[in-house]
């Protein structure tokens, strides 16, 4: 998966930024986005079971 977004100032803002990689996304077939999406979730885990290790050791 090339991730490489065509850099522009009308990407710098929220907007412009959402509407590159909505447009980026669109170009991904369905494999690559279910690949993306297990990916994502595999980080959200990641993320989750740090934060209850850092609230465990308050």
């Amino acid at each position: 998966m090339d991730s490489k977004i065509k850099q522009s100032w009308n990407n710098a803002t929220w907007s412009g930024s959402r509407r590159a990689m909505i447009k980026q996304s669109l170009k991904l077939s369905v494999r690559e986005r279910l690949q993306a999406l297990e990916e994502l979730c595999k980080t959200s885990q990641k993320l989750a079971s740090l934060n209850k290790i850092r609230k465990s050791a308050k």
